[in-house]
């Protein structure tokens, strides 16, 4: 299975909001994730699952990419805005049948520190930032990355 880890695209100022836990994708947010979204399927075949944090930044980020791939229900999972791996694992290893591309989009440190426990990868991932790892097929919490790209380089490959 490819495991896509996405970072939520731009939020509000935190001042904006009585908690961080509330805040809301900006216009610019929206419009650079739906850029990146484009781009994003051309980097992706077969069965895509998307799975969210609950948070509203994550969670608009997610509707946008369930648009881009036509999936009709997003998992929200409040391990991905826990930071918890351990528990996202078991969940997806005990996904039936397996899909071929599980999306997590969630935030920062989490998806970083994620990047460098399966794959070894350190990362710089920003707002709508993407990387894909191919996970190892024996079920241990390691694989290999794929690719990682900033979402203006995604956007471009749909320009093309």
């Amino acid at each position: 299975m490819q495991l896509v880890l996405v970072r939520h695209g731009k939020a509000e100022d935190p001042t904006l909001r009585p908690s961080d836990d509330e805040r809301e994708l900006t216009a610019t947010g929206r419009s650079v994730v739906k850029g990146m979204a484009k781009g994003l399927r051309l980097c992706v075949s077969g069965k895509v699952v998307i799975w969210t944090s609950p948070l509203p930044r994550a969670r608009q980020t997610a509707d946008i990419l369930a648009n881009a791939f036509k999936v009709k229900k997003i998992r929200e999972h409040d391990a991905i805005s826990a930071g918890d791996l351990d528990a996202l694992a078991s969940d997806w290893q005990n996904l039936d049948p397996q899909p071929k591309v599980l999306i997590l989009v969630g935030h920062q440190p989490h998806l970083g520190s994620w990047a460098e426990r399966l794959a070894g990868a350190v990362l710089p991932i920003k707002t709508a930032a993407a990387l894909a790892i191919d996970l190892d097929e024996d079920g241990a919490l390691s694989g290999a990355l794929r690719w990682y790209a900033h979402p203006k380089a995604l956007a471009g490959l749909a320009d093309r």
